[in-house]
């Protein structure tokens, strides 16, 4: 097997990446280490079996948004043998208006087909204003990308699922919390890792940064907290959504993927749990019968 490796510099805008038609060698795409002024964000999104990066025939590609800059591509083919012929990656730059511009012909692509998007987006605070929140129950307020600082009052969404804008930082407001029962959380941000553990009231994430968040974690805390119950849904970009559970870190399948939205509900209740007595520990009322030794005989 012999690898050959060519650069692909891509400007800002959505691509489709393809297997060549007739192509014979699978091709993988991963970020290349150039220039300093090619170092542009990369969002993408893939069909199964290419896990991102791997193409091997006409029914794998890769929708790739490149942000803020250029950005380099190292595209590696893997041939059977020394001499074989290279496939050429396909790259389809999807042609967009630009704003203000005249409205132009609507063209079908057959490979992807973006969905309806039927919610719509939150709405910003206006500047000056005073964020108001419910004094019962959970309330959300952060801030999401080319939106804005948004509030999302207890079982609503804070961002659009329907979206792939980050949801870049956030904090819980719960003023009517139960005595000895509080919220933790923390996230993950690109490029930072882990951020402290606070609690309600408290700013976690960044703000007008451009960071990503790939890890949510939410915890009930306190003496009473493991009589209460925690619900709710985080989203993260590429549609993927994982049920809020208390303790248990939320992320996308690979890792990579940024939250977008995120929803909780107010910890409820759970009814006591009744003394349930162990079948394996001994009874009060159990007998222990003890025989004499017999003794072996030669």
């Amino acid at each position: 097997m012999e690898i050959t490796n060519s650069v692909v510099v891509l400007q800002p805008g959505i691509y489709v990446l393809r297997y060549p038609k007739g192509g014979l060698a699978p091709l993988t795409i991963s970020r290349a280490p150039g220039k300093p002024e090619n170092c542009g964000r990369i969002e993408a999104l893939w069909t199964p079996g290419t896990q991102g990066a791997t193409l091997r025939d006409g029914s794998d590609c890769i929708v790739m948004h490149v942000q803020d800059a250029p950005a380099e591509l190292l595209v590696s083919a893997f041939l059977p043998h020394a001499g074989a012929p290279a496939p050429t990656l396909r790259v389809d730059k999807i042609g967009l208006d630009e704003p203000g511009a005249a409205a132009a012909p609507v063209v079908s692509a057959p490979v992807v087909k973006a969905p309806a998007v039927t919610a719509p987006a939150p709405k910003a605070q206006p500047a000056g204003r005073t964020i108001q929140i419910s004094e019962e129950g959970l309330t959300l307020i952060g801030h999401i990308e080319r939106v804005g600082d948004a509030v999302a009052p207890e079982g609503k969404y804070l961002g659009d699922p329907s979206t792939n804008l980050r949801l870049e930082g956030f904090q819980v407001m719960w003023p009517d919390h139960p005595q000895q029962v509080d919220l933790a959380y923390s996230v993950t941000l690109e490029g930072l890792g882990a951020t402290p553990t606070v609690t309600t009231g408290q700013f976690c994430g960044s703000k007008g940064e451009a960071r990503r968040i790939t890890e949510v974690t939410f915890t009930l805390v306190g003496e009473n907290a493991r009589r209460f119950e925690l619900k709710g849904m985080a989203h993260f970009s590429g549609g993927f959504s994982v049920p809020v559970s208390s303790g248990l870190p939320l992320s996308g399948p690979s890792g990579l993927e940024h939250l977008v939205a995120v929803t909780l509900t107010t910890a409820i209740a759970l009814p006591q749990k009744q003394n349930v007595q162990n079948p394996w520990e001994q009874s009060s009322r159990t007998k222990v019968f003890k025989t004499k030794a017999t003794q072996s005989q030669k």
